[in-house]
Formats: C-alpha cells, structure tokens, sequence
C-alpha cells in the first residue's frame, strides 16, 4: 500500500507517483473521513474558546470604558475612529486583549483545516473513481 502522513496542511502522499488501487483508495477514504470529524470537533471547541476569550476581553474592557478618558467613537469633533479606541483598549488590558486576537486566529485555522480535509475527500473521491474505472476496465479486458 502507497504511503502517506499527516502534515500541517494535511495529508500527503510520500509517493506521489504511486498508483493506487480501489481497496487503499477506499481506507484513505475512511482515514480522512475520520479526520473530517475531528477537525470539526475541532474547530467547534475553537469557537467556544473564541467566545470565552472575547467575553473575559469585553469583562476587562467594561472598567476602562468607565474611565473618563476613555476616547469616544464618532464622526463628531473630540471623537475617534473605532480603530483608534479599540488601540485605547489594546494599550490598557494587553493580554485579554491578545489573547482574544489568537483565539479568533485559532478559530480561523481550525476552520480552514476543516475545509482542507473536505477538500482532500473531494479529490479522493475522484481518485477513487478512477481507480475503480481503471480496475474494471483492466479485468474486463479493455471495455
């Protein structure tokens, strides 16, 4: 059976030129499917993880806004862009606020691995239509 590992952008095969029969094609098949799952699992605890961060962010964030230099956002005269006041927060509660930044990149990768491995099923599956067809083909003595 061909080989193949898991890297970070998924699975790749170590011999790209090996040609696969209907059986291995069908056990990455499951394998990925597998992976799917997991994935999914995956980033559905990111997203909560996002949600946790962004709460204990808006919780540090509640006090500053009671501080009578906290800027005001607006279009009016003595007012700031969103930008420029979340910069205000930023400067004040780093860590809550960074750490709410990673949890939303984290959520972003986990995502964008889950359609990666949707993506991988998808070219399996063609890959293993072919081999079939290849197979059939073969044993039927060139239909």
């Amino acid at each position: 059976m061909s080989g193949f590992e898991k890297q970070e952008a998924g699975f790749q095969f170590i011999d790209a030129g090996a040609v696969l029969t209907p059986a291995e094609t069908d056990l990455f098949l499951k394998l990925l499917n597998n992976e799917l799952g997991s994935s999914q699992l995956a980033a559905r605890k990111a997203r909560r993880a996002e949600l946790d961060a962004f709460k204990t962010y808006l919780k540090a964030r509640k006090h500053h806004e009671l501080d009578p230099d906290c800027p005001e956002a607006g279009r009016g005269a003595g007012q700031v862009t969103e930008k420029a006041r979340e910069l205000w927060f930023e400067a004040r509660i780093p860590t809550e606020y960074w750490a709410w930044k990673d949890a939303v990149l984290a959520r972003q990768e986990a995502v964008d691995y889950a359609w990666q491995v949707k993506a991988q099923i998808k070219l399996m599956q063609s890959i293993n239509s072919n081999a079939k067809v290849g197979y059939e083909t073969y044993r039927g003595g060139g239909r």
